[in-house]
């Protein structure tokens, strides 16, 4: 420690020595006071300083662990728990990469790979053992695009050094987890050694458990995400061996009966499918789909977003075969865009305060556990939820996680090109919209400030701390000061979907369905 912050890579640390006169090394983002609370955005800070100085591009992906990795001084470093020492980059074989190895047919299948050995010392091990019968193999293993050139031992542990290793592979990974600007270093702890111990969080029984569906954030659905999460984690570590109804193996992934890409809510009820079946359903419903979703309306459950309501309520009682559930599903995805549209134009007027409301941030100040919980007929059945206040900083993690992927993920759906989408529109539906604007604009001035803080931040690439600080201060708005609006924008996709239900006899929805890039896994 002594080492790190008296080396010059690391001059004009914030808040480097504490009133004791010792390293502050920890600055984590959930402190709610004190002489440090303010420490990890000055780190933060200061780590973008020096991305740029070293020409990293602080908009990019990872920029600040690509940092961190060069700013250290050794690129070695000890774990706090065992003393081992293990390389910060990633040269250490994935799990996926070993298992990998030992199918190659000169491979024994017990052929010992200790998790801690790096990729140079596993391939000269394997030439000592195995030969040159190794040099082909390595070609299949790590990738196809690798020189002709590299042929032999000596090329291949020089091109794994200068080329492999800093485009940090799926089938490598690091002996240390980056966590800048937590660490004074920017690097965990504990290494990769003792992580699965010494990192409560990251057993890798509670690994399994731990769930996030991105497109329910990309598609504004509605429902209650954090129980449909848990139970989607529940899945994974407890019931993944369940056999797939269709007669395929496992493992067994949860799939939504409502595709939420088509409007429906993401809500604790389940089918399991393998990962091949679930993919081939894609976002196309059959007759079976849509009674079982009836059958769920019938005992008080909700089952579509409030966006997809008119439409759904509209054409889901002309489903009499399996063709007109997919028309229904073509008309969904059409519903989708509208939203989509009116959710931009809202954006585009900055009206984020208002929008960050209709995400049901709310959700995550609650922990849910399920009553006997089992599966029947391959459906998530239980008795009950258990729900209780959430204490962690989790609640906050996910809702900064929801607002990032949501507003993010609404200008990348309308930059992308060659969607098979159809925006209909009317005079009456113009009308709501702009009715939605009109209210909207008459916004009080803390919602202005709010919404101009949170324009500001979505542009920046780390701000999560930033956005917790918004979300506190959004917490005095009482979703019924902006009624009139929700109302307006109701009527938009009310409008919108009667105009959709109205063409169900067009060519666009009766006839053969046309495979689209629009189309994505649920």
């Amino acid at each position: 420690m002594k080492r790190i912050a008296a080396h010059p890579n690391y001059a004009g640390m914030p808040d480097l020595i504490n009133a004791k006169g010792d390293i502050q090394w920890e600055a984590p983002s959930n402190r709610s006071g004190g002489q440090f609370r303010d420490t990890h955005q000055k780190r933060r800070d200061w780590w973008r300083r020096k991305a740029q100085e070293l020409g990293i591009d602080t908009a990019g992906n990872q920029w600040i662990s690509k940092t961190a990795k060069l700013l250290h001084p050794t690129k070695i470093k000890p774990c706090s728990v065992c003393g081992k020492e293990m390389d910060i980059r990633y040269v250490y074989p994935s799990e996926r990469l070993r298992a990998r190895v030992r199918t190659l047919p000169f491979v024994p299948f017990d052929y010992f790979m200790p998790a801690d050995e790096d990729i140079f010392n596993l391939v000269r091990r394997m030439y000592d053992d195995f030969g040159e019968q190794l040099t082909p193999a390595l070609r299949s293993l790590l990738g196809a695009d690798v020189p002709d050139s590299i042929n032999n031992e000596s090329t291949w542990l020089s091109w794994i050094e200068q080329v492999l290793v800093p485009s940090e592979p799926r089938v490598l990974s690091p002996g240390v987890m980056s966590n800048a600007p937590d660490r004074l270093d920017g690097f965990h702890t504990h290494n990769r050694c003792c992580r699965p111990t010494a990192d409560k969080g990251r057993h890798a029984a509670n690994l399994k458990t731990y769930v996030t569906d991105r497109r329910v954030f990309e598609y504004w659905s509605a429902g209650d995400w954090i129980a449909a999460n848990e139970l989607m984690g529940k899945i994974r570590s407890k019931f993944g061996s369940v056999p797939c109804p269709n007669g395929h193996s496992g493992p067994c992934t949860a799939d939504h009966i409502g595709p939420i890409s088509l409007g429906f809510c993401h809500r604790p009820s389940f089918r399991l499918l393998c990962h091949a079946c679930n993919s081939a359903r894609n976002n196309r419903m059959t007759l079976a789909d849509v009674r079982l979703l009836m059958r769920d309306e019938e005992s008080g459950i909700s089952v579509i977003s409030w966006h997809s309501q008119a439409l759904w309520n509209a054409r889901k009682g002309s489903v009499v075969d399996d063709e007109t559930a997919l028309r229904l599903s073509k008309q969904l995805r059409d519903n989708r865009h509208a939203l989509m549209h009116a959710l931009k134009v809202l954006a585009d007027a900055g009206h984020f305060v208002f929008l960050a409301l209709l995400l049901e941030l709310d959700r995550a100040e609650y922990e849910v556990d399920f009553e006997n919980l089992r599966i029947e007929n391959s459906m998530t059945v239980f008795d009950g939820e258990l729900r209780k206040t959430r204490t962690t900083k989790y609640s906050d993690e996910q809702k900064v996680r929801r607002i990032r992927i949501a507003f993010g993920e609404l200008y990348t759906y309308h930059n992308k090109r060659n969607r098979n989408t159809y925006l209909i529109q009317s005079s009456e539906s113009t009308k709501a919209l702009e009715q939605c604007l009109t209210v909207l604009s008459k916004k009080s001035l803390l919602v202005a400030e709010l919404d101009h803080e949170i324009k500001e931040i979505l542009a920046l690439p780390e701000s999560e701390v930033l956005l917790r600080r918004v979300l506190e201060r959004m917490a005095a708005i009482k979703p019924e000061a902006f009624a009139e609006a929700r109302w307006a924008l109701q009527a938009f996709m009310d409008i919108s979907g009667s105009l959709i239900s109205a063409k169900w006899e067009d060519h666009r929805y009766v006839r053969a369905e046309i495979a689209s890039s629009d189309d994505v896994e649920d």
